[in-house]
């Protein structure tokens, strides 16, 4: 029997030597906490402090933190800092737990504020580009956010938009809106926005440059009979026009047709100078001359 007992002991403790007890430590989230009605934590509940203790060959090569659920009583909190009890569940029986009774969380009421919605540019439209600021509009304009009734002073709904991508001719977007503090950090734990995102109109527009472009002309109707147009000059010749880049490159700025029906002598008219929309020219007017003389080899017909 001595030997059996002995046999025994010196077995546990061979035993033990090669598969020992160990703990091991996880900080766990609370499961869904969820408060009476009207209020609301004041940032996350802390984590809680679980120690997992059972044998060295469990923990390390079977053991799966995803069995610990805890779960919180909220339900006789109220406004101010507050003990809640907690309850840690273990879905491993192999494994035995350690963990506090109860944590402290702040709780507020819930209040709400209505916020109009400010855009947050961040980078630079691509250089040649700008927006153009009094068409960009945000739908809905104001949105409704709540949460800790202590925290709503000072806040801000914002939409972040990014302007590096952005390119000519704009664009209609929805964004999520985020919430800010005075200090524009963004607050996150315990609020909600209503509608959570808005539509951003932007139009990104070519920066305007300024540039000499050529001034054309063009006719109408013909000579009378026995003449001919011999040469056509235009007063000035080209005038400096204002617009985006890719609008003014190749362009002939055009202006009112001229009318020769019948002419047998010069036709000297000032026509005005039309160009395209969003191209402004620095001289509205110009003067087109056109010389008529007799077709050669043709007797022109008598004047009246």
């Amino acid at each position: 029997m001595l030997a059996i007992g002995f046999a025994a002991a010196l077995w546990s403790v061979v035993a033990y030597t090669s598969n020992p007890t160990e703990s091991k430590g996880f900080r766990l989230a609370i499961d869904h906490p969820t408060l009476p009605a009207g209020l609301v934590l004041v940032g996350d509940p802390p984590a809680v402090n679980v120690t997992v203790i059972g044998t060295a060959e469990e923990l390390q090569q079977r053991f799966d933190k995803s069995v610990l659920h805890v779960t919180g009583n909220f339900s006789r909190v109220k406004a101010g800092r507050n003990p809640v009890p907690i309850d840690v569940q273990n879905g491993d029986p192999n494994v035995k737990i350690v963990a506090p009774s109860s944590i402290q969380v702040t709780v507020d009421e819930l209040g709400s504020s209505t916020q109009t919605v400010a855009i947050n540019r961040i980078h630079a439209l691509p250089p040649g580009y700008h927006e153009q600021t009094n068409a960009t509009t945000v739908s809905p304009a104001t949105v409704r956010v709540d949460g800790p009734k202590s925290q709503l002073p000072g806040i801000q709904a914002v939409v972040v938009v990014d302007l590096e991508p952005l390119q000519a001719p704009g664009f209609t977007s929805p964004y999520p809106v985020v919430v800010w503090d005075a200090n524009k950090k963004v607050l996150t734990k315990g609020f909600t926005v209503t509608p959570p995102s808005v539509s951003v109109k932007m139009v990104i527009q070519a920066d305007a440059i300024t540039i000499p472009r050529p001034v054309g002309w063009t006719l109408t109707g013909q000579p009378a009979a026995g003449y001919r147009v011999s040469n056509v000059q235009i007063a000035p010749l080209e005038v400096q026009a204002t617009g985006p880049q890719n609008s003014l490159s190749g362009l002939l700025l055009a202006t009112d047709p001229v009318d020769i029906s019948g002419a047998k002598g010069d036709v000297i008219r000032t026509v005005t100078i039309r160009p395209p929309a969003g191209v402004d020219v620095g001289q509205k007017t110009a003067q087109v001359h056109v010389f008529i003389s007799p077709a050669p080899g043709v007797s022109p017909s008598p004047a009246p």
